[in-house]
């Protein structure tokens, strides 16, 4: 079950990220990895090209969500956990972005079955575990709180926030139940995609308004 789960995810990753000619970025199962081999070592310069465009963005996201907690943060004090647990799940999903690189540079050039298979495959299984984790926390767990403080300050447009709602929905809950049914894992790409959707609004959003400004203080 396991196994045929981390097939499924390696599937989802690679049609969001890869395309026919450039390989997605994660190495997949025993049966798969000679397949991602030959393909990185095909399309060596846009593979890298890729999965480097892919870390710029993880650190991008970071950014973005430290900045959406500054112009949320009279929410409550509750808020500042959202860029605490937005950082370690952005980390997490960095590091499982990192491997697939690092395996590409190391071992893809001179790979040896006999020698190498069982670094590769263990590096390519915690590629997809730190992945994991890393999307529940990120989607079902930093997104909604800051879904709930759009919705309850109104300083944003609100259907910004449902939008984030629609994306723990699908991607938070979807991923962390993703394991049991592949049906569910197939709804999850709808929010991977409303997610850079709800980034891009936010960010727009945020460009265009005025930032909140702070209480007056009261006379002594």
């Amino acid at each position: 079950m396991v196994c045929d789960w981390f097939r499924r995810r390696v599937r989802r990753r690679d049609r969001a990220y890869g395309s026919e000619r450039r390989p997605g970025p994660y190495p997949g199962d025993r049966q798969g990895r000679a397949d991602w081999i030959a393909d990185v070592d095909d399309a060596r310069g846009a593979f890298f090209a890729g999965a480097w465009l892919v870390i710029a963005g993880g650190v991008l996201g970071l950014v973005g969500l430290i900045g959406f907690y500054d112009y949320l943060r009279r929410a409550g004090d509750w808020l500042v956990l959202a860029p605490v647990l937005g950082a370690f799940g952005l980390t997490l999903v960095t590091i499982s972005h990192l491997l697939p690189i690092a395996i590409a540079y190391e071992l893809v050039p001179d790979f040896r079955a006999a020698l190498d298979a069982h670094t590769f495959d263990t590096l390519a299984s915690l590629a997809l575990v730190l992945n994991y984790t890393g999307d529940v926390v990120l989607w079902g767990v930093v997104v909604p709180m800051y879904a709930l403080a759009i919705l309850k300050m109104g300083l944003i447009r609100r259907w910004i926030g449902w939008l984030a709602v629609g994306v723990w929905v699908f991607a938070g809950l979807g991923d962390a139940l993703s394991p049991l049914s592949g049906t569910i894992e197939g709804l999850t790409f709808i929010g991977f995609v409303g997610f850079f959707v709800w980034m891009a609004a936010m960010g727009v959003s945020l460009l265009r308004d005025h930032p909140p400004e702070a209480p007056a203080s009261s006379p002594p």
